[in-house]
This record gives structure tokens, C-alpha cells and sequence, in this order.
């Protein structure tokens, strides 16, 4: 058994690599390049009702990310004065925005087998690659909960409200 659970994120242009510790009281993730570059780091923060991360990305900026809405499944990330959100739609759809400007859109798949969670994320060309995966990774890793690596798991997605509805006919820029 490993101590790590890592995801591989095949990311429009890039693969990156990301790795958190098992078992541990607070997520600590890395967030790499392929070829092992520091791209970001993610602390999970104590809070009773939201999901909470601290982003230290490698340019020297910090985001701090939460869920602001849990009923509706609505997520905030800052960075300095930008604010992305994130919204968990019915399913297993998930959309970003950069005010009311739609910017990436990605689904999950719906059956995994150990860490086989693939992510097909979409995004318009000037979007933030790191900041978006970082809030993927960072929303993955609250729902995962350490899976055992041989476990089959289905996952049928969010049900009840949501916070917007999914644009079927958003494709990037």
C-alpha cells in the first residue's frame, strides 16, 4: 500500500502530477510539471462546514479557496482581487467563472477503479491552467477521502439545487 495518492492531469497542453499524503489530518498536496517543477502547493485549512485551501502557487501568489455555498455547491477562489467560482452541477459536471464570464467547464468520470479519477477539463486559452487545476485537485481530494487503491467506485454525481445551471453549448476561446 502506498502512503501517497497521486493524480496524473492530462491539462490542455500540458501534463502535470500531483501527490498528497495519505492519512493525514490536513491535505497537503503538491501540485508538479511532468518533469517534477514546483508548480503549487495546497494546504487544507480547518473549518467545520466548508472545504478550505490555502493555494501557495509558485509564482509567489496565494489563493485561498472554500466553499462558500454547500446546499447549492458553490466555491470561491482568490487571488489577490480576481475570483474565480465553482459550481457542482447535477451530475457530474462542473463549471468555472471569472465573474459572470464562463472560463472552463470539466467533468469527472463516473466510475473509478483505485485512483483511476480522470478529469476532462476544458478551458478558454487564457484561463489560469494552474489556478484551475489547482481548484480541481483541491475539490477532488475533500471527495476521495484516501480510497483504497483497488476499491471500484461509482460516483452518480451531485443531486438537489444548484447555484447555476450548466451551459450544454459553452466551448472555450
Amino acid at each position: 500500500m502506498s502512503l501517497w495518492t497521486e493524480y496524473d492531469i492530462a491539462a490542455p497542453g500540458r501534463n502535470l502530477h500531483a501527490k498528497k499524503k495519505m492519512f493525514s489530518l490536513f491535505s497537503k498536496i503538491s501540485l508538479e510539471t511532468e518533469d517534477g517543477q514546483p508548480l503549487a502547493t495546497l494546504q487544507g485549512q480547518f473549518s467545520v462546514l466548508r472545504n478550505r485551501f490555502e493555494f501557495d502557487l509558485a509564482d509567489g501568489r496565494v489563493g485561498h479557496f472554500e466553499c462558500v455555498d454547500r446546499l447549492r455547491s458553490v466555491y470561491e477562489c482568490r487571488v489577490g482581487e480576481e475570483v474565480l467560482t465553482l459550481y457542482e452541477h447535477r451530475g457530474l459536471k462542473r463549471s468555472v467563472f471569472a465573474g459572470e464570464r464562463q472560463i472552463a467547464a470539466y467533468t469527472k468520470n463516473r466510475m473509478t477503479i483505485g485512483k483511476g479519477h480522470r478529469y476532462d477539463i476544458r478551458m478558454d486559452a487564457d484561463a489560469d491552467l494552474v489556478l484551475i487545476v489547482s481548484m480541481v485537485v483541491a475539490l477532488s481530494v475533500s471527495e476521495d477521502n484516501d480510497q483504497e487503491q483497488n476499491a471500484v467506485t461509482v460516483d452518480f454525481g451531485k443531486i438537489g439545487p444548484q447555484g447555476r445551471e450548466f451551459d450544454a453549448d459553452w466551448e472555450p476561446r
